[in-house]
């Protein structure tokens, strides 16, 4: 067995999508049952289903016991399907066994004012309804007057008491900085997302002070991909190497066609870092040991055990 293979074995993927996302006509991969069938055949511990725009808690319910002996949890995406920031709606995914809050992505105001690369798309993909796709205008922010607003805070209380975690999502660096110190003080776990897209772009100093208030630094393998940024990996190893691979998340974000499977994304992602001399232990930690402590799965097997 290569040694991508054996570090496959136990990994955790906290963030890849699959189909559909939010319309037919925007294709996957792979639909998630063939997911969960690929990464359970991989030996990978546990996956988390992303959507831009609705919960996916009930299809990981659903897919966990189509496909027994993996983990299959879901989250919510706090975009405008979603009512934006609305708690009532984070409440439900956490009773429904959601572990993954993230902020708002395609709606958020720093993501529509900073760019036209998703709004473009999903116009392109939703022709019938393209005058309620939100534009910057009505972009959702967390901050107001300088300070978190409550309702942020509130959510943030509710991913407490429901055991869940709470991504950055597209929000700007300025947001993610004034979030990560709200969930660090109410004992949530917080990951920045993808810190090198379009959407953020968020320096390694920005980076290393994330994960000195606290929170994870969360590395997606499709900006280096063809029909995504081209970001070179080097980039991205040396921001594990600054931050530290202590808080450092290694995710896939893996999305659409021209993407391989999410399993497989992760697997290429090991790879080539282990070609770049990234060492084994320091790639465990950052696919095995840091997502288990996000989703708090080593706590739950103690928990079983007493």
């Amino acid at each position: 067995m290569d040694i991508e293979d054996r570090l496959l074995q136990g990994a955790i993927e906290l963030h890849a999508h699959a189909y559909p996302e939010f319309s037919l006509r925007m294709r996957g991969r792979v639909h998630e049952i063939e997911w969960a069938e690929l990464a359970r055949a991989a030996g990978m511990r546990a996956i988390v289903m992303k959507s831009q725009v609705f919960p996916t808690v009930e299809r990981a319910n659903l897919v966990r016991r189509v496909v027994p002996g993996i983990e299959v949890f879901g989250g919510i995406t706090l975009n405008h399907p979603m009512g934006g920031l609305n708690p009532v709606a984070v409440e439900i995914a956490g009773e429904l066994g959601g572990k993954a809050v993230w902020m708002p992505t395609w709606g958020s105001k720093n993501d529509l004012s900073k760019s036209q690369f998703y709004l473009n798309r999903m116009k392109a993909y939703l022709r019938t309804l393209s005058q309620t796709v939100p534009g910057p205008e009505s972009g959702i922010e967390i901050i107001e007057r300088g300070k978190l607003k409550s309702v942020v805070k509130e959510i943030v209380q509710i991913a407490r008491d429901h055991k869940m975690y709470v991504s950055s999502g597209h929000l700007s660096i300025h947001e993610s900085l004034v979030l990560v110190e709200e969930c660090v003080k109410k004992g949530v776990l917080f990951t920045l997302a993808h810190p090198f897209s379009r959407s953020v772009g968020a320096s390694i100093e920005d980076q290393k002070e994330v994960a000195k208030r606290g929170g994870y630094v969360e590395h997606c393998f499709i900006t280096t991909m063809p029909m995504h940024q081209r970001l070179e990996l080097s980039k991205i190893i040396e921001a594990i190497q600054e931050v530290g691979p202590s808080q450092t998340v290694l995710t896939t974000d893996a999305i659409q066609t021209w993407n391989p499977p999410p399993p497989e994304l992760m697997r290429m992602y090991v790879a080539s870092l282990l070609q770049l001399k990234i060492e084994e232990e320091t790639i465990r930690k950052m696919i095995q040991e840091n997502p288990a402590k996000i989703l708090g799965l080593d706590d739950q097997s103690r928990e079983e055990v007493k």
